[in-house]
């Protein structure tokens, strides 16, 4: 059983979700930047678009996401100093909020804390905060029965992030494949054609390619734009 699926089993409360000490038995372990990541992910997917259409001026939590993720990219003095800043906002957008919206610009904060934090507790608070977030919109409308829809909603996202798919690599090419204006090629690519035979594609524009006839001469076809 991995720990998504182990989060998944665990018994939460109705109303608050997981404690913070199940989050972090499970997911200390990750990288911190990775954790950073997920937070900034569920936070944005889950909750945030509350906060938007509600406050749609106010782009504090959106600033801090924004900011705590520019650091991730450069790891800069300036970009620290940015997400500290954005983070201090978020503060005062969740006082004037509490009690309605206020765990939007919390966790927005904890992801722009947590790029200077000495340990993850701001993480586990905000993950468990964002599982609150959700079940307080299921319980507020009395949809008792989606609960268990979503922590499954947020392990999906931090699975996402944690445990990316791998890119399935293009099957290679296994021969020349027939010239047509209406294809679309790449460089290094064989081709054959009608009328001039057996070419290589040396190189390719938006409408065009370049390509190497057999007698060593050059010649540009046209192709569909990508």
């Amino acid at each position: 059983m991995d720990r998504f699926d182990r989060l998944a089993a665990l018994r939460g409360d109705s109303v608050k979700g997981l404690p913070e000490t199940a989050w972090a038995t499970n997911l200390n372990e990750l990288e911190r930047d990775v954790l950073i990541k997920a937070l900034i992910e569920a936070t944005r997917a889950l909750i945030l678009d509350e906060w938007v259409s509600k406050r749609h001026d106010d782009k504090r939590p959106q600033a801090a996401l924004d900011a705590a993720e520019s650091w991730l990219k450069t790891k800069s003095e300036e970009a620290a100093a940015a997400a500290k800043a954005a983070a201090k906002d978020c503060t005062a957008a969740r006082n004037e909020t509490f009690g309605t919206d206020h765990r939007i610009p919390e966790a927005a904060r904890a992801a722009a804390w947590a790029i200077s934090a000495k340990d993850n507790k701001d993480i586990w608070e905000e993950l468990s905060a964002i599982e609150c977030e959700l079940l307080a919109r299921v319980n507020l409308v009395a949809e008792y029965h989606r609960i268990p829809e979503q922590r499954k909603a947020l392990l999906a996202v931090l699975r996402r992030v944690i445990e990316p798919k791998p890119v399935e690599a293009a099957p290679a090419a296994t021969g020349p494949i027939p010239y047509s204006a209406s294809g679309n090629f790449t460089v290094g690519q064989q081709l054959v054609h009608a009328k001039f035979g057996d070419l290589v594609v040396t190189a390719a524009g938006d409408k065009w390619i370049d390509v190497t006839l057999p007698d060593g001469s050059t010649k540009r076809l046209a192709q569909k734009p990508k």
